[in-house]
């Protein structure tokens, strides 16, 4: 009797730590373990092709986390995906501009970051006007991302609420087997 109920007891605790590591698991794999509530400004990003990207997925800078995607809709008029991001300021602060639209720096070489509360046109973000979007792929399980290029070869700066105009659109794996076939067919 003694065994039997050592048994269920071992059972029950193994039971409850596979439980939890599936929650752990969904949570990981519904991209909800880096959620945060930190509001920011908006940027963005019209696409041809958004592919799996859903809100809540990263957008990202060299690969550090800026901020989310927080909403996706469709452009009635072009029929193209408008991605709506949420840049978090504290990991890509705006930087003050002076009268030419040029940023600020300091004593020390650096750029002068505005406050949370900039308002254009002094403060903008650190993308230039030719910053780009592309919808990128992460891991084995397919998490579609955005990832971010800050550009370098304009003048000036996008402002919160402005469109990243530069964009790559996903690839759907589906095409690209489509079109290997078909170049394979043509060469017959």
């Amino acid at each position: 009797m003694k065994q039997s109920r050592a048994v269920e007891i071992w059972v029950g605790l193994f039971m409850g730590i596979g439980i939890a590591a599936l929650v752990v698991l969904a949570f990981y794999v519904g991209n909800l373990s880096s959620y945060n509530s930190v509001t920011g400004y908006r940027l963005e990003a019209r696409f041809d092709e958004i592919g799996g990207l859903k809100p809540r997925a990263p957008v990202t800078i060299a690969g550090v986390q800026v901020g989310r995607v927080v909403a996706i809709h469709l452009d009635s008029q072009e029929y193209r995906a408008v991605v709506e991001m949420e840049i978090d300021p504290e990991k890509m602060p705006l930087q003050r501009l002076n009268e030419e639209g040029e940023p600020l720096i300091d004593e020390q070489g650096l750029r002068v970051m505005c406050d949370r509360n900039g308002e254009p046109p002094h403060c903008s973000t650190v993308l230039y006007e030719d910053a780009s979007a592309s919808i990128l792929t992460a891991g084995m399980l397919g998490e579609q991302y955005m990832g971010l290029e800050p550009g370098g070869g304009a003048l000036a700066f996008l402002y919160p609420g402005d469109e990243v105009r530069m964009t790559q659109s996903s690839i759907a794996l589906e095409q690209v087997i489509g079109q290997f076939l078909f170049n394979q067919v043509d060469q017959e």
